[in-house]
């Protein structure tokens, strides 16, 4: 299983939750019927993605004090699901895990030990000779080739914390 979503709180009176993604295939809430909410399967009976978060109506939630218990739990999947909807060069953070990081020239740039997301955008956490870097995910500095990573070598000292 694994995560896609976190519920933030209740919204309104209904039982309808708002729930923060935590992945960026987005296509999978368009298909999603149903996930583990804690530790309960739920039936999804709609949803909609606004703002940035995601607006959830559980067929097993009725009132907004029920919405309530749930509050802080996690949304899950079988991860076959979401692999299924992931483009050719897209990756999981579990995937991201361990992969070694090259330059446009070959060279080993490092390895991810860490993913970290304070809200912009993903933070690859790298280690390379003993030291860790800081680099956020972005186009600019990453491209996708054949399933690893190619660093930019310029753009990426410029981001480097």
């Amino acid at each position: 299983m694994i995560e896609i979503a976190k519920i933030v709180k209740p919204q309104g009176i209904k039982g309808e939750v708002k729930a923060l993604p935590s992945t960026n295939v987005v296509g999978i809430f368009d298909v999603l019927t149903e996930c583990l909410v804690g530790n309960k399967i739920m039936k999804i009976k709609h949803i909609s993605f606004r703002q940035g978060f995601l607006y959830i109506k559980f067929d097993e939630i009725n009132t907004r004090n029920d919405a309530e218990l749930y509050r802080n739990q996690s949304i899950k999947i079988e991860k076959n699901l979401l692999e299924e909807m992931k483009g050719e060069d897209e990756f999981l953070v579990d995937d991201l895990i361990g992969m070694l990081i090259y330059d446009e020239k070959g060279e080993l740039v490092g390895q991810i030990v860490d993913v970290l997301n304070y809200g912009a955008s993903d933070i690859l956490v790298f280690e390379k000779d003993g030291r860790s870097f800081e680099v956020p995910y972005v186009d600019e500095v990453f491209t996708a080739e054949n399933g690893t990573l190619v660093a930019n070598s310029e753009k990426l000292l410029e981001v480097m914390i």
